[in-house]
C-alpha cells in the first residue's frame, strides 16, 4: 500500500509538471499565416509571405533579415515583429471576411497531428505554409506546420489542413 501511495504522488506530481497547450477554435488570438521558401544548396536562397489579420500579404525575400523559430516553433513577439517589418512591400490583399474563414480552419489545425517527415528529394531545400497563434502567457508566436514539401515532407492530417494549404497557394 505504501508503495501504492507514493507511485500515485510521483505520477501526480510528473502530470502536473507537463504543460498542454491546447487550442479551441474559440480562442481569441492573433494569428499570422506564412508561406516560406528556404533552401542552402548551391546558395542561399529565403522567400515567401506573410500575412497578418489586415489581410495584407507582405513579401520577403533573401537580403531579409530574418529570425526563425526556435527548435519548438516558438518566435518572440519581437522578432516576428523584425520580420513584418524586414518584409517590402505588399503583394496581394484579402478582405476581413476571407481571412476570418480560413483563421478559424487553421484554428482546428493546432492540435492535429504531422506526419512522420519523409526524405523526398535532395537539394530542393523546403516549402513550409504554416501560421502562427499568439502565446500571451510567453509574448511568443507558437508556428503550426499546415504542409511542408522539399528535401522533407510533412503533413498536418487535421481536416481542414489541405484546404487551407490549398487556399494559401493560391496568394501570388
Amino acid at each position: 500500500m505504501k508503495n501504492f501511495l507514493i507511485s500515485a504522488i510521483l505520477v501526480s506530481l510528473l502530470f502536473g509538471c507537463i504543460q498542454i497547450i491546447e487550442y479551441r477554435q474559440d480562442d481569441v488570438r492573433p494569428m499570422i499565416f506564412q508561406s516560406e521558401y528556404t533552401n542552402y544548396a548551391w546558395g542561399y536562397n529565403h522567400n515567401g509571405w506573410i500575412m497578418e489579420s489586415s489581410g495584407e500579404v507582405k513579401r520577403f525575400q533573401k537580403k531579409a533579415s530574418w529570425v526563425f523559430p526556435d527548435s519548438l516553433g516558438y518566435i518572440a513577439e519581437n522578432d516576428m515583429q523584425k520580420n513584418i517589418l524586414a518584409c517590402d512591400s505588399i503583394m496581394a490583399s484579402v478582405s476581413p471576411n476571407v481571412f476570418s474563414k480560413y483563421a478559424n480552419k487553421a484554428f482546428t489545425c493546432a492540435n492535429g497531428t504531422l506526419t512522420k517527415p519523409k526524405n523526398t528529394m535532395a537539394d530542393a531545400g523546403e516549402h513550409i505554409y504554416c501560421f502562427y497563434l499568439y502565446d500571451a502567457g510567453r509574448k511568443k508566436y507558437k508556428r503550426f506546420i499546415l504542409d511542408m514539401t522539399g528535401d522533407w515532407s510533412q503533413e498536418n492530417l487535421a481536416p481542414n489542413a489541405k484546404e487551407v494549404v490549398d487556399w494559401m497557394k493560391t496568394i501570388k
